[in-house]
């Protein structure tokens, strides 16, 4: 059935009526993680109206399918909206409070400090706090901190910090070491698509990203 709907042209309020229908005969787990696949692909297309129906259907689940034993199902759903808010409605206000309830609720996967620094940067403009430098210092003891993008908003961080501090010789070292992420591959961040824990994610870079890094 999900296939089905799936392999439809295009996603609307009609197919939505129909994915709830199907998911009434699961539990709410099951239902937490149904959706959690199908929006994924539904933010992968990209469209408006498959964006909104990706909205629609995460909302409904915090408020209808949390009736659940472990928390890690509400992860998995305020996981994918905080993604949907940062990289599809650039709305970073509500990105950060989704990562926040994703944090607050998992239980199974690591790089939640990297999640939230990138969050907090894009939220607040590049510009520090001790709320970012917090979540950058936790970041740093996070096993699974390596991927390019989580690195280039680490040393974004660090470099932010340092300014604060007034420490001019580490900022200028770190722009270096930002435009040298970059240039392996020339502003890779256009367009993503990585893997974290063994779960493969699309994550489409903000502008305000990009505008940040031309300033450097």
């Amino acid at each position: 059935m999900i296939n089905e709907l799936l392999n439809e042209k295009n996603w609307n309020a009609k197919t939505n009526e129909k994915f709830f229908r199907y998911l009434k005969d699961f539990t709410n787990e099951e239902k937490c993680e149904i959706i959690y696949d199908v929006t994924r692909e539904l933010m992968k297309r990209g469209d408006e109206e498959s964006i909104s129906c990706a909205e629609i259907i995460l909302i409904c689940a915090t408020q209808q399918y949390f009736d659940v034993e472990s928390t890690h199902y509400k992860a998995l759903v305020y996981y994918r909206l905080g993604e949907l808010y940062e990289c599809h409605k650039e709305n970073f206000i509500k990105a950060y409070t989704a990562y926040k309830k994703y944090e607050l609720n998992n239980i199974n996967f690591g790089g939640v400090h990297a999640v939230l620094l990138r969050a907090l940067l894009l939220r607040d403009d590049f510009t520090y706090s001790e709320e970012m430098e917090k979540e950058l210092n936790l970041s740093y003891g996070e096993s699974d901190l390596g991927l390019r993008k989580d690195r280039l908003y680490e040393n974004i961080g660090t470099l932010i910090t340092a300014q604060n501090n007034g420490d001019e010789k580490t900022a200028e070292m770190l722009k270096k070491r930002i435009k040298a992420i970059i240039k392996a591959d020339e502003y890779f961040f256009l367009d993503l698509v990585f893997r974290k824990d063994a779960t493969p994610d699309y994550l489409p870079t903000p502008k305000k990203l990009i505008d940040y890094i031309n300033t450097l």
